[in-house]
C-alpha cells in the first residue's frame, strides 16, 4: 500500500511541476512580449513626440537631431 501511495504522490507532484512551471512559462512569455511592443514603439518615435513627451525646459541643450536622425 505503501508503494502506491507513493506512486501516487509523486504523480501528482510531477504533474503539479509541469503545471506550474507552463503557467510560469506563459506570464513570462507575455512580460517578453509587452516589452518587445514598448521597445518597438520607442523605435517609432519621432524628434516632435520627443519632445511632447519632454518638455522644452527639461530638454537638453546638447541633445541636436540631424535630418539623418529621423
Amino acid at each position: 500500500m505503501g508503494f502506491l501511495g507513493g506512486m501516487f504522490i509523486g504523480i501528482v507532484f510531477g504533474v503539479g511541476l509541469i503545471v506550474a512551471f507552463a503557467r510560469y512559462e506563459s506570464i513570462r512569455s507575455k512580460c517578453r512580449s509587452d516589452l518587445a511592443k514598448t521597445v518597438a514603439m520607442f523605435a517609432r518615435m519621432t524628434v516632435e513626440d520627443s519632445r511632447v513627451l519632454l518638455p522644452g525646459r527639461f530638454y537638453p541643450s546638447w541633445v541636436v537631431f540631424t535630418k539623418r536622425q529621423n
